[in-house]
């Protein structure tokens, strides 16, 4: 499942406090299924919760729920398109008055196409599409949020080419 760790490669980059200790980041998959139909092939789709707990963080929220809510239109659009779904649940534990521990819950699937191989008749091809693009998206750029004269995070959202799709930077 390659979206985890783009998931967790973004929110180390863009967020300076846990780029310099990326130990106080958990990224994980929960309620996970492999889902199927009796249609031809053995294709299917996996649907997970990311499962995101940021340790002991000072920083301001925003930091990361804006990268977040971008890599979510690039990778997984379809949740900020369908009204049922729209929210990213989260949750906020206060350490004391500076420091939270954080929760955040964003559902996502991932499609893996099955396929047989024409040159040898038992063996199976395995590929993991590209999620849709919206039109006039134009992933690739670099971003930058402030608050005021503050630099809250900044981070890249490269396009997810098929033949990158498991090396990300």
């Amino acid at each position: 499942m390659w979206k985890l760790q783009s998931l967790r490669d973004l929110i180390t980059r863009a967020v300076p406090e846990l780029e310099r200790d990326p130990e106080r980041l958990i990224v994980m998959a929960a309620d996970g299924k492999a889902v199927t139909t009796l249609a031809a092939g053995l294709s299917f789709e996996y649907q997970y919760t990311a499962a995101i707990t940021v340790l002991d963080y000072t920083g301001h929220t925003d930091a990361l729920f804006v990268p977040l809510l971008a890599w979510v239109r690039v990778h997984q659009s379809d949740l900020a398109d369908d009204p049922a779904r729209r929210a990213i649940e989260f949750t906020v534990e206060h350490l004391n008055t500076a420091a939270v521990d954080i929760g955040i819950r964003v559902p996502l699937t991932e499609r893996a196409v099955v396929k047989p191989d024409p040159d040898h008749a038992t063996r199976l091809t395995i590929s993991h599409p590209a999620e849709p693009a919206l039109p006039g998206d134009t992933p690739g750029e670099h971003w930058e949020l402030w608050l005021k004269t503050q630099k809250l995070a900044e981070w890249d959202i490269p396009a997810p080419p098929h033949r990158a799709r498991f090396n990300l930077p």
